[in-house]
């Protein structure tokens, strides 16, 4: 193997932990948000305003040493940060609805939904596997969620309302997503920039959201302080900064596919932690979500890690392109 092709492999392998690590690390965000107490606006903002405290003086670091971000990534970050705004608003409030571990699974509908939007927006043909299974994943999400069979949710908690805000907040985790590889193709040495700006914008998004509905609770135990604080820390920073690294170098279906692990531990710690035991109806709608779309990343034509070609996992032609300086 020629000394280019080992670099290849360990940049590949190196993204493909930093995404695996990064969805590992989000896993605790559900029970965070349950343990902390507060409403879904509440836990938004300070998700997101706690975490933009915390990247300020690595974002100072990374323009010192790359400079600024090109003026049109600052716009598709602000843009994806709407969209991380909007989907943390809808997803807090499925977790009370149908519980923290299950809402994480649902919510990761981004599996499917991910690689179909790079895939049209790139006029790549769309796998017909992939048409095929979004009629067993609608009955997976409708099981996983409780709207089919009951489940045990929050206390007082609407399955239906639940399942259905979580779909939709799928959707807008799938924009981010793709608006996050996005300025990761264009502009790979920022990394801290473009978190900062969609995270600051995502804590505008709650902010504005609360102040119009229910309000931004101030008044806060310590401790709720502290479940805040660990959620704006991995559930946000170390999270995000991870998937930032990895998701543009790897191709979609793969990266979707180790995002996986994020709603494997949220099920684990929440039946652990906050003992939401799911369900047999639950738990076959997760197998049957998780079956479905680990067939889809892995199925026929997929390169593995086992595999020559590893190295070229990466999207595109293989390498991230640098966008011209602003």
């Amino acid at each position: 193997m020629s000394l280019a092709q080992r670099r290849s492999d360990a940049t590949a392998t190196s993204a493909f932990v930093a995404v695996g690590l990064g969805a590992a690390s989000m896993s605790a965000s559900s029970v965070l948000i349950s343990l902390a107490g507060v409403d879904s606006a509440t836990a938004a903002f300070y998700r997101c305003f706690l975490a933009a405290v915390v990247l300020i003086p690595l974002v100072l670091a990374e323009i010192r040493r790359h400079g600024r971000l090109p003026a049109g990534l600052t716009g598709t970050a602000l843009v994806a940060g709407v969209f991380l705004g909007v989907d943390f608003l809808m997803w807090n409030v499925s977790i009370g609805d149908i519980g923290a571990g299950i809402a994480t699974v649902v919510v990761n509908l981004q599996i499917v939904l991910f690689p179909v939007l790079v895939g049209l927006v790139s006029r790549t043909r769309i796998s017909r596997y992939f048409l095929l299974a979004l009629p067993v994943l609608t009955v997976g999400v409708a099981l996983a969620g409780g709207a089919l069979g009951g489940g045990a949710g929050g206390p007082g908690g609407d399955p239906v309302r639940g399942t259905v805000l979580c779909a939709l907040a799928a959707v807008a985790y799938t924009g981010y997503l793709f608006l996050n590889r996005r300025s990761g193709r264009h502009s790979p040495a920022h990394l801290a920039t473009p978190v900062f700006l969609s995270t600051t914008a995502a804590a505008a998004t709650a902010g504005v959201a609360g102040v119009a509905t229910t309000g931004i609770a101030v008044d806060l135990p310590a401790i709720t302080w502290l479940w805040l604080a660990l959620l704006a820390v991995f559930g946000q920073v170390v999270s995000w900064l991870l998937v930032a690294r990895g998701l543009p170098r790897i191709e979609p279906a793969w990266a979707s596919t180790l995002l996986l692990l994020q709603p494997v531990g949220a099920v684990v710690l929440a039946a652990a932690v906050l003992g939401q035991v799911p369900t047999a109806t639950q738990l076959g709608g997760c197998a049957l979500i998780l079956l479905t779309i680990w067939l889809l990343a892995v199925g026929p034509g997929r390169r593995g890690p086992g595999s020559a070609a590893w190295g070229r996992l990466r999207t595109g032609s293989g390498r991230p392109r640098r966008a011209p300086a602003a």
